[in-house]
């Protein structure tokens, strides 16, 4: 397992910490970024699936070396109307009850 450390003002080297968030929930710290990523992906998952979305809907991995006082989002997707899909059939045209579909886009931070 490869952990990242940084030096902060003082010249102390300091864990940085990740972790996954949402419009509606955040995970709790973690120590790599490659168990970040492994999150995102499903939760990303989970949340199309699971959950209404709406226009202020996203999935982000955050990096913090103070426990997320202050932090920098590294990864950022939002949900965007799939409007290919939604031409093909409308999901009312497929017996669910909302007017169209959504995809993941990532976004520069």
């Amino acid at each position: 397992m490869i952990r990242a450390y940084t030096s902060n003002s003082e010249g102390v080297n300091v864990l940085k910490k990740y972790r996954v968030q949402t419009d509606k929930d955040s995970s709790a710290p973690l120590l790599t970024l490659e168990q970040a990523e492994r999150v995102f992906e499903r939760w990303k998952d989970d949340y199309m699936s699971d959950t209404v979305i709406a226009d202020e809907s996203y999935v982000e991995i955050v990096e913090s070396e103070d426990d997320f006082e202050d932090y920098l989002v590294i990864k950022k997707v939002i949900a965007v109307i799939d409007n290919d899909r939604t031409e093909l059939r409308t999901p009312r045209e497929e017996g669910f009850d909302w007017d169209y579909w959504a995809k993941w886009q990532e976004v520069a931070e």
